[in-house]
């Protein structure tokens, strides 16, 4: 005797669905069982964070739940690492942005090993943001830009030999190329410091104490640029925050800027000859690649161990300064 097959139905309207559907074509309510993208146990709606494995369930840069599938929105393509690392691809260069949370850090040389400039130590307030894993590639830049400047060539070398006025033109057609739905700038020199220091750690260098994992300095890189994301990654997953190639910020380079800083997400736009690069170069020494180290460029000239890397946004650029 052969039993009538059992038909299923949407719990919300009433459809008829078919098993394996993943949501009612009627009116879209999900049909099957929300899990978490790290541990794939079963979580509810309303949860913002898997209790099991600590793993966030909401999308920190459009809001909406992650899946199951590559741990990626489905909205926005943000990617949720294992790790617990946020990161979305710009589709027009394949770039990778981390998620950087907001909070508040001693912005300064905390160590007291820096200069003049490093100091006042300093209480300051930065909002979460979007910023590059890794330095600026010449396989990025060619895709977008007509022409490579760099010294040292190689696809997956940060490019370099970049001015200032380069920089904003390479963010503004990378802004071009997605149509408005991301907006690129170079990183504050408070978001760079911050994203350096892991999120606002007590580190001297990007990811530690030591210089030997995490950068390139005249004591390993062999007198040269190195391809991007060989050394370790810091605490949020950005690589060659130290070393590799120092990188412009839009701030105006003051040496005093520390006495005026504005106590949330700070910007010194007091106008002026340089702007600031952080992180220091395979042409320099240990010293010179710790979080705090920063120096005055002028913003016209350009050489072999400086680049960038930039930040994302969501909403329209604030006018560049």
């Amino acid at each position: 005797m052969n039993l009538p097959e059992k038909k299923n139905f949407c719990p919300k309207c009433g459809e008829p669905v078919d098993k394996g559907w993943k949501f009612c074509p009627a009116c879209e309510y999900p049909l099957i069982s929300l899990v978490c993208p790290g541990c794939l146990k079963a979580v509810k709606e309303h949860w913002k964070r898997c209790p099991f494995c600590e793993a966030g369930l909401i999308c920190s840069f459009c809001g909406n739940r992650l899946t199951a599938d590559n741990h990626s929105c489905p909205s926005c393509n943000a990617v949720q690492s294992m790790g617990g690392i946020t990161l979305l691809t710009e589709p027009a260069t394949s770039m990778e942005f981390a998620f950087v949370p907001g909070g508040t850090f001693m912005m300064g040389d905390t160590f007291g090993v820096g200069l003049e400039n490093e100091q006042p130590i300093h209480e300051v307030t930065i909002d979460n943001f979007y910023i590059g894993q890794y330095q600026v590639t010449q396989e990025q830049w060619k895709k977008i830009m007509p022409e490579n400047p760099s010294h040292f060539l190689g696809d997956q070398r940060p490019v370099e030999s970049v001015g200032f006025e380069a920089v904003l033109g390479f963010a503004k057609r990378l802004t071009a190329a997605n149509q408005g739905q991301f907006t690129f700038m170079l990183p504050t020199e408070a978001q760079w410091e911050y994203a350096a220091r892991s999120g606002g750690r007590n580190e001297k260098y990007s990811g530690g104490d030591s210089f030997e994992k995490p950068a390139w300095c005249e004591e390993n890189s062999g007198n040269a640029t190195n391809p991007v994301g060989k050394k370790s990654p810091n605490g949020l997953g950005l690589y060659d925050m130290s070393g590799n190639v120092w990188e412009w910020c839009r701030d105006y380079f003051m040496e005093k800027a520390y006495w005026f800083h504005d106590n949330i997400n700070p910007l010194c736009d007091q106008q002026g000859p340089d702007r600031v690069i952080r992180g220091g170069g395979w042409n320099t020494d240990a010293w010179s690649v710790r979080c705090a180290r920063r120096f005055g460029f002028p913003s016209q000239y350009f050489g072999s161990a400086l680049g960038f890397r930039l930040v994302l946004l969501k909403q329209p650029a604030p006018e560049t300064i």
